[in-house]
């Protein structure tokens, strides 16, 4: 009987080493398994990770066979793709796009430098729409051309100094091509959906022209000498009349106090001595035509 117990204990050991022995050689085998489809994954796959102000729009191309197409549903977090899908991001933030304009003429045909800028959006969830209706360029194919064309439209209409100085007219010329784009882009939706939301308009300079800007200076520099030359001719004319106006007074004065020229002269010489500083002119001693002045220094 103990013989037998040994044995059978010895069997079973046996037979757990052998289980021991299996289970670990199919854990390796699962380990590597998924291994190799972590790498098959890695080599034949892509992985899509949008940022927090992008969504990710899914151009997918068939591997073998069917049609390319875009996926309904936009990506917003990280996400396995086909080799063959291409992922088309879209900023669904506001974005300020900034615009140049050289030589547009007003209604009087002055050449004018027009800065403007747009904010615009693309609606989030909907950048699949955008992708398959108008493209990766929808920007540059729909939305820039025509915003030009209404500028260059609306400036041909203005004054060339009510838009550099004028901020109600500008206000008024904004919201008007605010108002054009908005009902462009809900017509262009009506055929297919446009996501897309015009938020503002904004005129930041304008400014004519280098060629005319210096031919303005230089009729400003004109105006500005001949003012100056006016003012000068007439502080002249001003001096001259008051000028006259004194002599008028002093031979009211000589005629009034019956006094000869000289004497008149001498006067007047003595108002001088009077005022200059340090003089002091307090006695009179004679009575004939030269009269002696009493002249004390301080």
């Amino acid at each position: 009987m103990p013989t037998n117990n040994y044995n059978q204990r010895k069997l079973n050991a046996t037979e757990n080493n052998l289980l021991n022995v299996n289970f670990g050689q199919k854990l390796w085998f699962i380990v590597a398994a998924v291994i190799a489809v972590c790498a098959a994954c890695l080599i034949f796959f892509k992985f899509v990770n949008p940022s927090y102000d992008e969504e990710a729009a899914l151009k997918m191309k068939p591997i073998f066979f069917g049609n390319t197409r875009v996926d309904d549903e936009p990506v917003n977090s990280i996400t396995l793709i086909a080799p063959t899908t291409t992922a088309v991001y879209f900023n669904i933030l506001p974005q300020k796009k900034q615009f140049q304009f050289d030589d547009l003429l007003s209604n009087d045909n002055t050449p004018l430098d027009v800065n403007m800028y747009m904010i615009i959006q693309v609606r989030k969830g909907q950048t699949p729409s955008l992708l398959r209706n108008y493209g990766e360029e929808w920007f540059e194919n729909f939305i820039e051309p025509y915003f030009r064309n209404k500028v260059r439209e609306y400036v041909s209409s203005c004054s060339p100094f009510d838009l550099m100085s004028n901020r109600e007219v500008l206000s008024a010329f904004d919201n008007k091509i605010k108002q054009s784009m908005r009902q462009y882009v809900a017509s262009l939706s009506r055929k297919a959906n446009f996501p897309i939301d015009i938020q503002q308009v904004i005129t930041d300079r304008v400014m004519p022209n280098k060629e005319q800007l210096e031919e303005m200076n230089k009729t400003a520099a004109s105006i500005q000498a001949k003012q100056t030359q006016e003012k000068r001719a007439e502080m002249e004319l001003a001096r001259a009349k008051a000028e006259r106006n004194k002599a008028v007074a002093d031979k009211a004065y000589m005629t009034e106090l019956n006094l000869s020229p000289a004497q008149f002269i001498q006067l007047r010489a003595w108002d001088v001595i009077e005022k200059k500083h340090g003089a002091n002119i307090d006695v009179l001693v004679g009575g004939g035509e030269t009269p002696v002045w009493n002249i004390r220094r301080k």
